[in-house]
């Protein structure tokens, strides 16, 4: 549609760059976008931002354009160093989105194996490295039906993980991001102990 129409297509990587491959979401997904925005995962996890684009596009920003930008913090030596370091480990491990993949989908099997022997509604979302638990009885696409779950019981989910040693994101709404520390042995816990809040549950 953006290409037929003349649009500017601008694709958000904040959450997806560097994450779910090489090329993000963007190669993931097969899109081929006009302008991305990133996030702190090119700073290595220090607060940090960017964008990029297609070449006709950049050269409209200062100095070769008219566009300016700038930023008290941009090329920050700390994010820069941290995130050239970070992307320099991507760049020559690029096997670690498989294997970060692989975690997903193993800790993805045993949450699902859990809750469907509970026969309480539920919803797993996945995508490579991303993964997402949701208490409700129709797929979870976006805000609405994600508000609409059971987000109280997700709470409770929360409160009960947290207090036997596993610390997932507070919010029904964010995503869980696996990093390649996390071992099998970490999962299987997070299994474990999803079993026994489903047992206390009853």
């Amino acid at each position: 549609i953006c290409d037929r129409e003349g649009i500017i297509f601008i694709f958000d990587e904040v959450m997806t760059g560097f994450r779910l491959s090489a090329g993000g979401a963007q190669q993931t997904l097969h899109v081929d976008a006009d302008l991305v925005t990133y996030g702190k995962v090119i700073g290595g996890g220090l607060p940090v931002g960017a964008f990029g684009g297609k070449k006709e596009i950049m050269q409209k920003i200062s100095p070769l354009g008219n566009v300016y930008q700038a930023g008290t913090l941009s090329g920050n030596p700390l994010a820069m160093i941290a995130g050239f370091t970070m992307l320099t480990e991507l760049k020559n491990r690029p096997e670690i989105y498989q294997e970060l993949a692989d975690k997903t989908a193993y800790l993805h099997h045993g949450l699902d194996k859990v809750f469907s022997q509970a026969g309480k509604p539920y919803v797993i979302n996945r995508l490579g490295s991303m993964i997402s638990v949701h208490f409700s009885s129709i797929p979870v696409t976006n805000f609405e039906s994600a508000a609409s779950a059971d987000n109280e019981k997700f709470k409770r989910y929360f409160h009960y993980m947290l207090s036997n040693g596993v610390y997932l994101p507070p919010s029904p709404y964010e995503s869980w991001f696996l990093n390649n520390a996390i071992s099998t042995a970490d999962l299987d816990k997070t299994i474990q102990v999803t079993r026994s809040f489903v047992a206390s549950e009853r």
